[in-house]
């Protein structure tokens, strides 16, 4: 029935638009003049007399990281049904626009020097780019990419865009990189708590998780006070604690900045003419007290496993396995672990367990906060931007948003409904976190841009908080003044 209804949207959606332009200039075709069967399409439709559009993505495919494909591109060989909602969208964009996408994946040089280097011999080549936050803020204060607010075909205010991306990472109301429905990747990097279910009932858990977060009583201190009932334990019988045996919660140090978010805070603020200031500077002691909890929580050995600190950072050294697939995520595939406290990259890693898991919003830190927050990671989520320099980009502003409105009718439904709520999560209530999940993502400026590496300043176990900051802080405010005077040259 599926493959059924795809190829009848298929057929559908490559109705050809080419009578909407017979000459080389711009015509738009209203959504009143399109069949509402089709598309919905608003966007519009330009003949770009068989253009190429270059697509340029960082391939994030390793270890736990399964089932990814790229931005926009996608699997023609035994296809997911993102794929196949993918190759709908790319299809019906091409056939409209009278063009052809094409995309690259690359793990070895670096996107930003290949975008430097294309800027700088003035021979564009790449046209849309996907990487993750913190590899592409340098190229905006280079003034190597767009400042998409000027580019005219796109509306940032569109459905298909994030809101809390635009808003949250826009710069003095300049917008040079966001994501919305035309990524998947950025859902993946959106961080999250997993339980094991089976493991939760036979150790004879009675709390329901999900009526917790439903009463907004899933809170940090309950997290700690679940987890500080004797679930740790030596399993192996060998009189030591470690990764082999069971614990109640498996984190990593990035996960202290976690928490923080969690909380209503971040590393920077915005004031009203829309510029960062640094939070901790100007309001500490929200910040202090927060990191000081989740420190003293992860500091616990006899509850909590922190991934890549000592002994697992010293144990693990290389990269198969890596120390995070060696300690937490192995113990919660097999079993192990309660919580899981990870982005949901991870989640279809875990189709191969025996028990049932599920999913749960990062904790609260206050039981009075109006909603939770969620973060999404720096390194292992895409953003989108366009190079300076790329050809005519008020066409591909068209491009980018064809396939962003394309990808929300078609390839968000299949990634969120099918991938994510079914395939993945195994139940409807984890379908309902997600929800909320997704609708409470916040983005950071001060983790994307870490002026003065201050984002390793809430990653550290270190008690000794204010003494940290306060030697750091002066060069992080140095580093984001020259942050706001370049952008302003």
């Amino acid at each position: 029935m599926k493959k059924f209804l795809v190829c009848i949207l298929a057929l559908v959606l490559l109705v050809p638009f080419l009578a909407a332009c017979q000459d080389d200039t711009t015509e738009s075709t209203s959504s009143e003049e399109v069949s509402e069967e089709v598309s919905k399409i608003t966007v519009p439709v330009k003949d770009m007399e068989g253009r190429e559009f270059r697509i340029l993505c960082w391939d994030f495919a390793s270890g736990s990281i399964l089932g990814y494909t790229g931005e926009v591109m996608y699997a023609e060989e035994n296809p997911s049904s993102v794929d196949e909602a993918k190759k709908i969208v790319v299809d019906y964009v091409e056939s409209a626009y009278n063009c052809t996408i094409v995309g690259e994946k690359t793990n070895t040089d670096p996107i930003p020097t290949t975008i430097r280097n294309q800027v700088t011999s003035g021979m564009p080549y790449y046209d849309i780019c996907f990487d993750s936050i913190s590899s592409s803020t340098p190229l905006a204060t280079e003034k190597q990419i767009m400042d998409l607010t000027e580019i005219s075909t796109i509306d940032l205010s569109a459905p298909w865009w994030d809101q809390n991306a635009v808003a949250d990472l826009s710069i003095g109301n300049r917008v040079y990189f966001t994501c919305g429905d035309i990524n998947t990747y950025d859902d993946q990097g959106t961080w999250c708590v997993l339980f094991n279910k089976t493991l939760k009932n036979t150790l004879g858990i009675e709390e329901d998780f999900y009526q917790l977060v439903r009463d907004d009583k899933w809170t940090f201190d309950k997290l700690v006070e679940i987890c500080s009932n004797g679930i740790t334990a030596d399993i192996t019988g060998d009189n030591v604690i470690d990764e082999f045996d069971r614990w109640a919660f498996g984190t990593e140090t990035y996960n202290l900045y976690v928490h923080l978010v969690a909380a209503g805070q971040k590393i920077a603020g915005k004031d009203d003419n829309d510029l960062p200031y640094l939070v901790a500077e100007q309001e500490p002691e929200a910040t202090y007290t927060i990191l000081s909890d989740a420190i003293e929580f992860y500091n616990d050995n006899s509850t909590v496993m922190v991934a890549n600190a000592p002994p697992y950072s010293n144990k693990y050294t290389g990269t198969n396995p890596n120390v995070w697939e060696a300690t937490v995520h192995k113990a919660f595939i097999e079993g192990r672990e309660l919580f899981y406290m990870c982005g949901l990259i991870h989640a279809a890693s875990f189709r191969v367990m025996d028990d049932e898991f599920g999913i749960l919003p990062v904790p609260k830190y206050y039981e009075t906060q109006e909603r939770y927050y969620h973060t999404v990671s720096q390194g292992n989520s895409t953003i989108m931007y366009i190079p300076v320099g790329a050809e005519n980009v008020d066409d591909i502003g068209l491009i980018v948003s064809a396939l962003g409105e394309q990808s929300k009718n078609y390839v968000t439904p299949a990634y969120y409904d099918i991938q994510l709520k079914y395939r993945d999560s195994r139940d409807d209530e984890s379908g309902e976190m997600l929800d909320l999940i997704f609708a409470s993502r916040t983005f950071d400026l001060g983790a994307a841009f870490n002026w003065g590496s201050l984002l390793g300043q809430y990653t550290q176990l270190d008690t000794n908080i204010a003494s940290r900051f306060e030697a750091n802080l002066s060069s992080a405010q140095t580093a984001m003044d020259q942050m706001i005077e370049d952008l302003d040259k």
